[in-house]
């Protein structure tokens, strides 16, 4: 009988991580914006809130645990960019911890971040914190293996973000041009993929999308976990930078 009833749990595990797998692996599709965004960090446009937030889960310190403080992150795009935001509403605000103002300098502390995974090998992704601070990088393998030898920081793309620390928490808006990744167009749609990330410094909390297991040492950084996101319209970019 408890023969039976562990085969059944076992059974039942691998039926809800598959399950998790696949809605995983399934698209979601980014909402293509006409108005316009000013990028200043407020989060005020009418157009953000008719986007739902991003179902996020507790990452860190208890998987799956209650979230302690709220958070809204949206993902939208036009012809030229991907534009996301965040509200971070914090209940001790005094708490929120930014520590560098040099690009590509990470010191800890909290932060919002988005993983792309545009081309396969293009696993790239990019922080603000609430100094707003630009942090971006290249993944190899997978996030597997030496930390400090996983993170390509030479790797510096063209987007701008703007940070406003509130009195309840903090706002983030970031826009990133197409022209800045490379990327396939089938039959005129276009995917990546992606994770978003909030990191409470002080709590250790990190809240991310999609639910992620905690099954690697970096899971939350792994792009062959990242959810599949779609666009359509748009279309490969070469820059002209002037120097």
């Amino acid at each position: 009988m408890v023969s039976i009833l562990k085969r059944l749990v076992i059974l039942k595990t691998l039926l809800l991580f598959s399950f998790a797998h696949l809605m995983a692996q399934s698209f979601y599709d980014v909402t293509r914006i006409d108005e316009k965004i000013q990028l200043d960090g407020l989060v005020n446009e009418h157009i953000w809130s008719t986007i739902t937030p991003l179902p996020l889960t507790m990452y860190t310190p208890v998987f799956q645990g209650e979230l302690t403080e709220k958070s809204e992150i949206r993902v939208a795009y036009d012809d030229r960019f991907i534009y996301t935001s965040a509200v971070f509403y914090d209940s001790n605000p005094k708490g929120i911890q930014g520590n560098s103002l040099v690009r590509d300098v990470d010191k800890g502390g909290d932060f919002f971040n988005i993983l792309l995974d545009t081309y396969n090998d293009n696993e790239n992704f990019v922080t603000t914190t609430p100094t707003g601070n630009r942090v971006d990088a290249e993944i190899t393998n997978d996030a597997e293996g030496d930390f400090r030898a996983l993170f390509n920081q030479d790797w510096n793309a063209y987007w701008d973000t703007k940070v406003i620390v509130h009195d309840w928490g903090w706002t983030a808006e970031s826009r990133i041009p197409f022209s800045s990744l490379k990327f396939e167009n089938e039959m005129g749609e276009v995917t990546f993929g992606f994770i978003a990330h909030r990191l409470i410094g002080r709590k250790n909390e990190r809240q991310i999308f999609p639910a992620i297991p905690p099954n690697w040492e970096m899971g939350e950084w792994k792009p062959s976990q990242a959810q599949k996101i779609r666009f359509t319209g748009i279309h490969q970019r070469k820059p002209l930078y002037v120097m």
